[in-house]
């Protein structure tokens, strides 16, 4: 499997792929980082993780970022394999967090993902 090479996916004259576990993490940062309606070719790509940054925290709202973070892995990030009680959300003051705890199919190693929801 394939993916372009994010955040420098351009050369002067060539566009970088990047392949195996390193094209599998950049799908999931992808994924995770578009917000649904943004992509023309696909509207349903991405999530709605950003509508949630503005709603009062409580354990239902923990819920519902975890099952957006569920599904969007699910469905378009079909190299990894996690389940629902692998994402954590850590939320430290105004700073809003998601933990990932996944495999790759490919071989079977683990590897974790980080990302910050409230940083651009």
């Amino acid at each position: 499997m394939y993916s372009f090479s994010w955040p420098s996916i351009f050369t002067a004259n060539k566009t970088i792929l990047v392949q195996d576990k390193e094209a599998a993490r950049n799908n999931l940062i992808l994924v995770l980082a578009s917000t649904k309606m943004e992509l023309y070719g696909d509207p349903y790509f991405g999530t709605n993780l950003k509508k949630y940054l503005y709603e009062q925290n409580d354990v239902v709202l923990r819920d519902l970022i975890i099952d957006e973070v569920y599904t969007a892995i699910r469905v378009f990030v079909p190299q990894i394999l996690t389940e629902r009680k692998n994402i954590t959300v850590i939320t430290d003051r105004n700073k809003v967090s998601v933990q990932i705890l996944y495999k790759y199919l490919n071989d079977s190693t683990p590897d974790m993902y980080t990302i910050d929801l409230t940083e651009d």
